[in-house]
């Protein structure tokens, strides 16, 4: 900021010292001439909803004129100088216009207004009209005020420039609903052969008194090997043997330019299988179908039970779409955005204590639509790691017909099956409207399945499910012959409370039995206070009298940040109370959270107590929690966290979070000294820098001259938005303030700023006529660089005063605009050559005078 006072103030001094030289030297000069009897100033102009613009106005009495084609020109309006005047038209050629000066007329619509002499203005270089007449003729009501020296122009026509604005204003609306945006640069994506990047670590400890003590660790290592990125994590424990089935080890590529695949997986891969698996698949899998979403065409519900309080993220194709904190009763539910292709939905869970799930849960969408005339394959292989080391293989097709319909089909292959190893499928999805959907598969020798689901623009829901099973299939582990399912949902809201209600009822038809099962779900906030009440009924065809229970539990926010949840359980068909929970929990040392919970199970007859803390340092979340009971005592310590290393930097970063699988940025403002757009050892970094917009964790490094951006999404467009105003400097500018960067996880990639320069010209331009010399507004000063080309157009102010800030280190010349010359009959001094030399705080050539002379 001083650099910019000191700046402004020298301009400001220099331009004032030479207008009051010139004004004493003039003084007895001007005192022999005639003045013109107005005076012309530069005014602001404000348009409703288009903005403040500068405009020369003169000043006659007290009547302000504007000068009209620098008026026309703004709005966009036609204008053309003929030898008495201007003529055009206004937003449509029947409107035309004629300002005819000779004839002091003006010709609107093919209507005649007559100009007296005190109705315009005419000089060398402007038109003026008198103010009123914009608004009386041509309906464009502009008013003057001396006060503010301001021109408010009002109008009920769509001027062409309003139209303009609008009309870019709904198409960049439009992109960004498409998804579409245009950056000023794009760093292209690398693919390394070998970079190191993150480690995950985890530690959990566990004393009991009854049973054996366990500790666990669990390691993450994230890189980039060959091209592609490879994760491993080794799970270890003391009381379960070393297993490779509860190791995690995967490679992969992804390339969404790619027509013949966009992603190749190799290692542990999700398969999607029909066949019940009960170990993991290790092997290949290779899909066309694009890594970053297609367009969504809508939603599905999606809901089911945790433990109590836990966070859940939800994944749709890899990447985090939302997250959300199961209630009081560990229910929590989605809306899953529906996308074109292979949709894909997976749940993390995390506990309040640092505790994580290292399984994760693969859910297929049913609902798999696929652009119209596009083919999108998986193509998947591997060995199944049970007892047997059964090999697994399945493909599958799915072909759009329209936007609305998708057929596909496939065969899967599980050895050891004795009901039929190769398994063929056909499968369709159908959108009959934008809320009603219907999805069907048949597999040949196992099962044939048909989901209907349709939303009410209430948001009612109601989904109907069917499966027949073959009697003799053995793919599936479990001996059904039928399921059949009716769900109803929709949100209640009142004044006091807003909740998600759920009825459904499911019924499976087994050999020699059946089963029924309801539930009633209310979960919400009623007075604000959270609430869950979820009854359940289960009837047996072999039991005469149903099993009927309720569980209430709620969240009380009490003074001075404790929270209360209590918890009950009812049983009807008892006449009982089978569980009671009570947790009294407060925020401590600003990071950290300490919990009693007293917990009384009539079923079991076991009394438990329990105090816990959690504390999330920079660097990692911990927790230690006791339960004390009647039945066992358990003791849990915890600590879990990552490391993150910038080799552009060499610097490790510390985090609370996962950084396996995410992608970060390291962005380097730098001063661009030569303008080659690349760092140089001459060039330092710039402080300071802010961004806009952005995702993910932003930090800086200790001089605020390197911004990190962690916790970011892999393999998608990541636009930054740089905030030009956050720079110190007025003279510093950043040449792209939009930067597209395709994420890549395990790694900081680097992004390198060019901040330019630049220089300033100012001076003055003066108009001598007879031994009278005054500055001289409206006169163009053309910019020229070493090669001779046009840089800059400077238009001089009323005082005949010019400046321009924007000029990058180089020789340069100056001169006034020959054609305006010529057009005017008058005769410029000669051009001036200067020099922008390269200064960290910007260059500035203030020295420039010119004067022009009468003919």
């Amino acid at each position: 900021m001083q650099t910019l006072f000191c700046s402004f103030s020298v301009v400001f001094y220099k331009k004032l010292l030479s207008v009051i030289i010139f004004a004493f030297i003039s003084v007895p000069i001007i005192a022999q001439e005639d003045y013109p009897g107005y005076d012309e100033l530069s005014v602001e102009m404000i348009v409703p909803n288009l903005g403040t613009i500068e405009i020369p106005i003169a000043i006659k009495g007290q009547d302000a004129f504007i000068p009209v084609k620098e008026l026309f020109d703004y709005l966009k309006i036609k204008n053309e100088e003929t030898e008495d005047g201007i003529k055009g038209f206004v937003i449509h050629p029947d409107s035309s216009y004629s300002i005819n000066v000779s004839r002091n007329n003006i010709i609107y619509k093919d209507r005649e207004f007559t100009l007296n002499e005190g109705q315009y203005i005419k000089t060398p270089l402007n038109l003026y009209l008198k103010s009123n007449l914009f608004g009386e003729i041509f309906g464009l009501d502009t008013e003057f005020s001396f006060r503010s020296l301001s021109v408010t122009m009002k109008t009920e026509k769509e001027l062409p420039v309003i139209k303009q604005m609008r009309l870019k204003k709904l198409r960049k609306n439009l992109n960004r609903v498409k998804g579409i945006v245009k950056p000023d640069t794009t760093i292209g994506r690398k693919y390394p052969f070998f970079k190191a990047g993150t480690l995950d670590w985890g530690v959990v400890t566990t004393q009991q008194s009854e049973f054996e003590n366990d500790n666990r660790l669990t390691l993450g290592l994230g890189t980039m090997f060959l091209g592609g990125e490879t994760n491993l994590m080794l799970n270890y424990s003391t009381r379960v043997p070393f297993d490779s089935r509860n190791q995690f080890y995967q490679w992969r590529y992804v390339n969404n330019e790619s027509k013949l695949f966009k992603q190749v997986t190799a290692g542990r891969i999700f398969t999607r299988a029909t066949s019940s698996l009960f170990a993991p698949v290790s092997g290949i899998q290779v899909t066309n179908s694009p890594f970053q979403n297609r367009r969504s065409f809508g939603t599905y519900t999606l809901n089911d039970y945790i433990n109590p309080r836990w966070t859940i993220e939800l994944y749709v194709n890899n990447i985090l779409v939302e997250f959300t904190e199961a209630d009081a009763s560990g229910f929590y539910t989605f809306n899953v955005p529906l996308m074109y292709g292979n949709t894909a939905v997976r749940l993390k869970f995390y506990g309040p204590y640092g505790q994580e799930r290292v399984e994760e849960r693969i859910i297929n969408i049913p609902y798999n639509f696929v652009p119209k005339n596009e083919l999108e394959y998986t193509l998947s292989a591997g060995i199944v790691e049970n007892e047997d080391l059964n090999r697994f293989s399945r493909i599958n097709f799915n072909y759009g017909l329209s936007n609305a319909v998708t057929i596909g089909g496939g065969v899967e292959y599980l050895s050891g099956l004795s009901s039929g190893e190769v398994m063929p499928f056909v499968n369709s999805s159908i959108r009959f409207a934008s809320n009603f959907l219907f999805t069907g598969e048949y597999m040949h020798g196992v099962k044939g399945e048909g989901l209907l689901s349709y939303r009410t623009p209430g948001n009612l829901q109601v989904d109907l499910n069917y499966i027949k099973y073959h009697e003799d299939q053995t793919a599936i582990n479990f001996n059904y012959l039928e399921e059949r399912k009716i769900s109803f949902s929709a949100p209640i809201r009142a004044k006091n409370f807003s909740m998600f209600s759920r009825f459904s009822v499911n019924q499976i038809i087994m050999p020699t039995t059946q089963f029924t099962t309801a539930q009633l779900l209310l979960s919400g906030a009623i007075m604000g206070i959270s609430t869950n009440l979820t009854t359940y009924g289960i009837y047996n065809d072999r039991v005469k009298e149903p099993t009927i229970y309720t569980s209430i539990s709620q969240n009380y926010r009490l003074p001075h940040n404790f929270l209360f949840s209590p918890q009950v359980q009812y049983d009807f068909s008892r006449n009982q109370f089978n569980n009671i929970i009570a947790e009294l929990e407060r925020p401590v040392f600003k990071q950290g959270f300490i919990n009693i919970a007293y917990e009384h199970n009539l079923l079991r007859n076991a009394n438990i107590f329990e105090f816990g803390l959690r504390y999330a340092f920079n660097f990692a979340q911990t927790s230690m929690t006791s339960r004390l009971g009647n039945k066992n005592n358990s003791f849990v310590q915890s600590a879990r966290g990552s490391l993150i290393l910038d080799d552009n930097t060499g610097h490790i970063m510390a985090n609370n979070r996962t950084a396996m699988s995410r992608a970060a940025v390291s962005i380097m403002p730098f001063l661009d000294f030569n303008t080659n757009g690349k760092r140089d050892p001459m060039e330092p970094l710039v402080s300071g820098m802010e961004i806009k917009n952005t995702s993910g964790k932003l930090t800086y490094n200790e001089d605020e001259t390197i911004l990190r951006i962690t916790e970011l999404q892999p393999y998608i467009d990541l636009l930054l938005e740089i905030n030009p105003n956050s720079l110190d400097n007025i003279a510093w500018k950043v040449k792209n303030e939009k930067i597209k960067v395709h994420t890549i996880p395990n790694q900081f990639q680097e992004i390198e700023v060019p901040v330019e320069v630049l220089g300033e010209v100012a001076g003055m331009v003066y108009l001598k006529k007879g031994n009278s010399i005054n500055g001289q507004g409206r006169i163009i000063v053309n910019i020229l660089n070493k090669s001779g080309k046009l840089v800059k157009e400077i238009l001089t102010e009323a005082d005949g005063y010019f400046t321009y800030l924007g000029l990058k280190p180089g020789a340069y010349t100056a001169e006034i605009d020959p054609n305006q010359m010529k057009k005017l009959g008058y005769t410029a001094g000669k051009a001036i050559e200067f020099e922008i030399r390269v200064d960290k705080y910007g260059d500035i050539v203030d020295t420039l005078e010119f004067i022009i002379t009468t003919d």
